[in-house]
């Protein structure tokens, strides 16, 4: 059950923009505990100060709004990637914001700091663009393993809290076995309060997650990472990581 949220913050638009975002689920999910850490590398002196003290005063000023909400900043020194991934052990569902610019510039790296994170954090990250929107419809996607029961878990708790529609897009390697999943997705659902629609595709692919969550527009795409090892994600981009920076909406990674 998600009960503290942990959001990265900074004065980049990206990462306000995580800070508006990660208020906004609190009020739908009914969080009432936010903690907000600033990650910053040393050796910036009284810059880096000055950086940090015009965040605390962005979040005062946005978070001040919300009576019900019980919030905190810190300010981590050290590689950002592995200072969250530290960070997140406290805290139920990690929110991080991601430019623009990442689905040019980060898809020409062999690997970036968000390949990092998204490797190694163990709690639940939600990665946030810029244009993202309000929580309304829900992209869960389903391969029919052990490692999608989390994903389906937290997408039901997302829609069940903020009154969102669950899209279920089952990816399998036979219609058959895409029918099977949509059966058992069923048998779940019945014991949940939650609308749910399913549609089916041949084959785990960026295209055909990012295709189907534009069409339908949904507001977040709910997946696991992918199941490749550390040199394969050296080497290529996985499905996980360029969906999460490909999106144009909101992608919420669970183990």
């Amino acid at each position: 059950m998600i009960q503290h949220i942990l959001v990265a913050i900074g004065d980049k638009p990206h990462e306000m923009n995580a800070l508006d975002y990660a208020g906004h689920l609190a009020v739908l999910l009914n969080v009432r505990h936010i903690s907000c850490v600033h990650f910053q590398e040393r050796g910036y002196g009284d810059r880096g100060e000055s950086i940090a003290n015009r965040v605390l005063e962005k979040v005062k000023a946005e978070y001040d709004q919300y009576d019900f909400l019980n919030y905190h900043v810190d300010v981590a020194y050290g590689k950002p990637s592995e200072m969250l991934c530290q960070k997140a052990h406290s805290a139920d569902l990690v929110v991080i914001g991601l430019p623009e610019s990442i689905k040019t510039e980060g898809l020409k790296q062999l690997y970036s700091q968000i390949d990092d994170v998204l490797l190694n954090i163990s709690r639940p990250t939600i990665v946030v663009h810029e244009q993202c929107t309000l929580l309304r419809k829900i992209l869960t996607v389903q391969r029919g393993d052990g490692c999608c029961d989390r994903v389906l878990e937290l997408a039901v708790e997302f829609g069940e809290r903020a009154n969102a529609k669950l899209l279920g897009l089952v990816l399998a390697e036979t219609r058959p076995r895409a029918n099977e999943i949509v059966r058992q997705m069923k048998d779940y659902l019945r014991f949940h309060d939650v609308s749910a629609e399913f549609t089916t595709l041949l084959g785990f692919t960026v295209v055909n997650i990012l295709e189907t969550a534009a069409a339908e527009n949904c507001d977040l795409i709910a997946l696991h990472p992918s199941h490749h090892g550390r040199l394969y994600e050296l080497i290529f981009q996985s499905t996980t990581e360029a969906v999460a920076k490909m999106a144009e909406r909101a992608v919420l990674v669970a183990r």
